[in-house]
């Protein structure tokens, strides 16, 4: 049976096929992808090979979720490595406080089923990201330089944690 989290606004869904067009609208767009790890993706094939690897993902090491507003994917969140989590919201509905809605609602489900911890890599220029952590209880457990080259480009980390 397959989890799904619901809350005020959104549902928190695992990924399906017919995912691609929505995600890859988000992981195309450069300004979504800045801190990501990896650059945008130029074309679907990438899109889709990324989604068949959250879709086919062990459930044992990964619990990535589809982030849905209104029937629609608007990103994602979750575990895509026990414990560390990853998120991407698309650029439209930034700001709306959709993101540390579905944090609070997987923080909840992770700790009551999966978990006694969360942890987290932040690009330290990731202002955003760096404020949902602190404002979800994680705490700064580190910083190193020089973590991750995209497109060429070499990015620092801030690791954070959360414990149950």
């Amino acid at each position: 049976m397959s989890v799904v989290l619901r809350t005020e606004r959104l549902v928190l869904r695992k990924a399906r096929p017919d995912d691609l067009a929505a995600l890859h609208a988000m992981m195309s767009d450069a300004e979504t992808m800045r801190f990501w790890s990896t650059p945008p993706h130029a074309d679907l094939a990438t899109t889709r090979d990324w989604l068949d690897g959250m879709i086919a993902a062990p459930p044992e090491t990964s619990d990535d979720f589809i982030v849905e507003k209104d029937g629609e994917a608007i990103g994602k969140l979750g575990a895509w490595r026990l414990p560390e989590i990853g998120y991407l919201i698309g650029r439209p509905h930034w700001g709306q406080g959709y993101a540390r809605e579905a944090l609070g609602a997987f923080v909840s489900y992770a700790f009551a089923n999966r978990t006694d911890h969360l942890t987290a890599d932040v690009d330290p220029r990731n202002t955003a990201s760096l404020a949902l952590l602190a404002g979800a209880g994680f705490r700064e457990t580190g910083r190193a330089q020089r973590t991750w080259c995209v497109g060429g480009e070499w990015c620092d980390s801030v690791y954070f944690r959360l414990d149950a």
